[in-house]
C-alpha cells in the first residue's frame, strides 16, 4: 500500500490550516483541529492524542507565555490610555529621517531583547506610528513581524544563537562575522518589498522646530525603557544566581525566560500607574482581543505539541536522507523543515542541527559553510511557519489575515534564500 510521505502530510495540513483562516475560521481552532488530523494521519490513537494535549494545556511554559502575552497586552493598553504610546512612537518618529525608517527601527530595536512573543509590544508602536493610515493592515502586520527578527541570526542574547554556538562549538565572534550578511540582507530586503519609498514628508522637515531635547526623549522611552532595562539587569541576575540554587536545568530555563519579563512588566506597569495618578488606566484592559489571542496560542501549542508527538520531523528527515538526496539539499532542507514544523529558533535548531552536523562531517562540506547554509534555511522556515508565536500575535493585533500576511514577505524571504544560497556556495568554495 502506498504511504503518504511525512513531509507531504505536513504541507497538506499546513495549506489547510491556512486555507481555513482564510475563510475566517478562528486561527487556534484550525490550528488544533489540523494537529488533531494529521496525528490521526500518521497513526496516533485517540487516547495519545488526548494525553499530548492535556499535557501540553498544563505546561507551565504555555501556562507562563498565556500569562506574559496577557500582560504585555494590559500594559500596551496601559500605555496607550495613559498617552506613553503617543510620545514613545512621537519620539522615535522625531528622531528618524523618516516616517518609513521610524516603523522599520521600532520592531528591531525592541527585536533585540528575545521575549516570547514579544511582537506584541512592537505591534502598538507600528501602529501608533502609522498616523496618516496609509499602509493596509497586513502591510503594518509584516513589517512589524520582518523588522523583529532582523538581527535573529548574529544577536548573542537569542537562545537560537546561543544554542547554535554551543553545539557547533564555531566561537561566537566567528559565527556573527559568517552570519552578518543576513541581517545586512534582511533589512535591505524589507524596505525595499515591505516598506517601499512613498511620498511622505521627512520628519526633519515635519519637525523644523528643533530636534527634540534629552527630557522629551527621556519621557518618551521612559515607561518601555524601564521594563526593557529591568528585564536586562533581572535576567543578568537570575544567569549569575542560578547556578548556585541547584535548581533541575528545565526549571532554571522556565523561570529565566519568563521571570525577568514578567518582572519587567510589573515594574514597567507601576511606573505608568506614577504617571497616570493611579491603577484606572488598567480597567478593561482584557478585552475581547485579549481573549481571542489566548485562544490563538492555545490552538497553535496544541497543534505543536501533536505534530511532536507524531514525530513527524524525525520522520520527515529521515525520508529525506533515505531518497538519496545530495547532502547539501538535505542540510538546507531539515532546517527549513524543522523550523516549519515548530516555528521557533531553538526548535529548527534542537532538531535539525545536530543531524545537519553528522551530514557535514560525512558529506565533505566545508563545516562552517554547511552550519551557515542551515541556518538561513532554518530562519527562512522559522519565518514562513504559521506556528511562530511572533506571526500570530501580530496579525492578531491588526486584524489582518495570515495569508494576505505571509504573502507579504514571501518574495524578499525568497530572495534572501537565494542570496543565502550564493552566499553558501561561496564559502563552500572558499574553505576547501
Amino acid at each position: 500500500m502506498f504511504s503518504v510521505p511525512a513531509l507531504i502530510k505536513i504541507l497538506i495540513i499546513f495549506a489547510l490550516v491556512v486555507l481555513a483562516t482564510a475563510k475566517h475560521v478562528h486561527l487556534g481552532l484550525a490550528a488544533a483541529i489540523g494537529g488533531v488530523l494529521i496525528a490521526l494521519w500518521q497513526g496516533l490513537g485517540p487516547g495519545a492524542i488526548a494525553v499530548a494535549t492535556v499535557k501540553e494545556l498544563i505546561n507551565p511554559d504555555l501556562i507562563l507565555l498565556v500569562v506574559l502575552l496577557t500582560g504585555i497586552m494590559m500594559f500596551s493598553s496601559a500605555m496607550k490610555k495613559s498617552g506613553a504610546m503617543d510620545t514613545f512612537s512621537a519620539t522615535i518618529a522625531e528622531a528618524a529621517p523618516s516616517r518609513r525608517v521610524a516603523l522599520a527601527v521600532a520592531p528591531l530595536l525592541i527585536g533585540t531583547l528575545p521575549m516570547p512573543g514579544g511582537a506584541i509590544i512592537s505591534a502598538p508602536l507600528v501602529g501608533a506610528m502609522n498616523g496618516d493610515d496609509t499602509r493596509s493592515p497586513e502591510t503594518l502586520a509584516a513589517v512589524n513581524y520582518w523588522f523583529r527578527h532582523v538581527l535573529e541570526l548574529i544577536w548573542p542574547l537569542f537562545p537560537a544563537f546561543i544554542l547554535t554556538a554551543g553545539l557547533t562549538k564555531i566561537p561566537v565572534p566567528t559565527l556573527i562575522g559568517l552570519n552578518l550578511y543576513a541581517p545586512i540582507t534582511v533589512y535591505f530586503l524589507g524596505m525595499i518589498f515591505i516598506l517601499p519609498k512613498s511620498k511622505e514628508l521627512s520628519a526633519t522637515t515635519k519637525n523644523r522646530a528643533g530636534k527634540p531635547n534629552f527630557s522629551k526623549v527621556a519621557r518618551g522611552i521612559a515607561p518601555l525603557g524601564i521594563v526593557l532595562l529591568s528585564y536586562i539587569i533581572l535576567d543578568v541576575l537570575w544567569e549569575f544566581v542560578s547556578p548556585s540554587l541547584g535548581m533541575k536545568p528545565d526549571s532554571r530555563s522556565l523561570i529565566g525566560r519568563y521571570g525577568p519579563v514578567l518582572l519587567g512588566l510589573l515594574i514597567g506597569s507601576l511606573y505608568l500607574i506614577k504617571i497616570a495618578g493611579g491603577p484606572g488606566i488598567f480597567k478593561k484592559c482584557i478585552t475581547h482581543s485579549t481573549l481571542e489571542l489566548i485562544g490563538v496560542i492555545i490552538g497553535i501549542r496544541v497543534f505543536s505539541a501533536l505534530m511532536s508527538a507524531a514525530d513527524l520531523a524525525h520522520a520527515a528527515s529521515t525520508e529525506l536522507a533515505s531518497a538519496g538526496i545530495p547532502a547539501i539539499i538535505v542540510i538546507a532542507l531539515l532546517p527549513f523543515i524543522s523550523g516549519i514544523v515548530t516555528g521557533v529558533g531553538l526548535g529548527y535548531v534542537g532538531l535539525s542541527i545536530p543531524i545537519v552536523m553528522g551530514i557535514i562531517s560525512s558529506s565533505g562540506t566545508p563545516f562552517e559553510a554547511g552550519i551557515i547554509i542551515a541556518s538561513a534555511f532554518g530562519y527562512a522556515g522559522m519565518m514562513f511557519s504559521p506556528l511562530h508565536v511572533c506571526m500570530v500575535v501580530t496579525v492578531q493585533h491588526f486584524k489582518s489575515s495570515l495569508p494576505l500576511t505571509i504573502r507579504k514577505f514571501a518574495l524578499p524571504l525568497t530572495i534572501y534564500l537565494i542570496i543565502a544560497s550564493a552566499y553558501g556556495a561561496l564559502l563552500i568554495a572558499l574553505m576547501r
